[in-house]
């Protein structure tokens, strides 16, 4: 039989597996993981020896009906095996049942006795990548502790340099996987910090790589979580998580070594499941500062380093938030506006595709390569560095 097995960062539920006539067929859905919704999925069959079985294997993926911003039904999932890394595992065959219902299928080879197979929506980006990254950048990025999360897992935050409060510069902060499961801003900041690293930048970079591990390690994919969605859990007048309280005691200690005018902070999401290609947000109200700041020149370099990866049109302000779950709760970008005043902007990297290309790590990596050399050559106040 194939069997279905519980694993880090496993997302699946109402799991079936049976033997048909030609051939075996697996079928699940993706878990909300008590948030309000889902998306992200991730989970290993393995063929447990216990009976000769067909040599294909449908995988279904059921009740996408229900997956965010799965109207159009488009997947790329990524699958590996016992004897290959990940891949993409192409896109599904779309099946719409009597009752509406809709479902995706894949027919692939059986995984041998002892075998196995090892679903996810997008390439995972795991603790081990984190690791495997700061090995091979040299002793580049220094790794500290800043706290701790609800479930006792601790927060790091990676960094270049201290900074200086007598001697403030033009600074950046980074973070991703506010929302667990938004594995392409992952990828892509492991592109930041390798080309940052091969530069050498002496441009004061703080780094939190994982901004929710409980919820990486759960296999949550964090968007609209209950009971608080990280990136709404900033304010106004307290933050709501305990993880986004250890981050802005961290981004104050940032603050206190940067120019802000100068500086950025920059965050890496994921968009919905039918969004190609990268685009930008920012704090509504950002551009009504006066004096401006250069966010705006920022984007519009960074949009040009993109090239045809750059979703049109790329800068754009988030107009959802009174009509979602969360209200008049802040997101970072807000916190950043309001209560440090430091330029801000998130990204969104499409799971599956930019510039009519489907997206494998290495473009995910590229993709943060063109972004830090824009944040490193942008000028500021003729000086360079953002």
């Amino acid at each position: 039989m194939l069997t279905f097995q519980k694993c880090e960062n496993s997302n699946f539920a109402a799991a079936e597996s049976s033997v048909e006539k030609e051939f075996c067929r697996i079928a699940f859905t993706s878990s909300p993981h008590n948030g309000i919704a889902r998306l992200w999925f991730r989970c290993l069959v393995r063929n447990d020896g216990t009976e000769t079985l067909p040599d294909q294997t449908r995988i279904v993926l059921k009740n996408i009906q229900g997956m965010l911003c799965c109207d159009k039904g488009i997947f790329v999932p990524v699958i590996r095996r016992e004897d290959a890394d990940w891949g993409r595992l192409g896109r599904g065959l779309r099946r719409i049942l009597p009752d509406g219902r809709q479902q995706l299928e894949w027919t692939v080879k059986t995984p041998p006795p002892g075998g196995f197979l090892e679903l996810a929506f997008c390439y995972p980006y795991d603790p081990e990548d984190l690791e495997k990254t700061l090995e091979e950048t040299s002793g580049f990025w220094k790794k500290e502790e800043i706290g701790v999360t609800g479930s006792d897992r601790i927060l790091y935050r990676l960094s270049n340099s201290c900074g200086n409060p007598d001697a403030p510069v033009a600074g950046v902060y980074l973070l991703a996987r506010q929302h667990a499961g938004e594995v392409s801003g992952a990828w892509v900041l492991d592109g930041i910090l390798r080309r940052l690293a091969e530069r050498g930048t002496d441009l004061p970079v703080w780094c939190v790589p994982f901004a929710d591990p409980d919820g990486v390690a759960q296999g949550d994919y964090g968007k609209d979580s209950f009971p608080q969605d990280m990136n709404r859990s900033w304010g106004p007048y307290a933050q709501m998580r305990n993880e986004t309280r250890e981050i802005a005691v961290d981004l104050r200690l940032w603050r206190r070594r940067i120019v802000p005018e100068r500086s950025l902070v920059l965050d890496l999401h994921s968009p919905g499941a039918d969004e190609t290609g990268v685009y930008a947000y920012r704090p509504q109200h950002e551009q009504e500062r006066k004096p401006a700041w250069k966010t705006e020149l920022l984007l519009r370099s960074l949009e040009k380093a993109l090239g045809a990866a750059a979703a049109q049109p790329f800068q754009r302000t988030s107009g959802y938030k009174p009509y979602s779950a969360w209200g008049s709760f802040s997101n970072l970008g807000e916190f950043c506006l309001n209560s440090l005043s430091v330029p801000f902007a998130s990204l969104e990297t499409s799971y599956f595709e930019a510039g009519g290309r489907i997206l494998d790590r290495s473009d995910y990596r590229r993709i943060g390569g063109a972004i830090a050399d824009v944040l490193i050559d942008f000028p500021g106040n003729g000086e360079g560095g953002v």
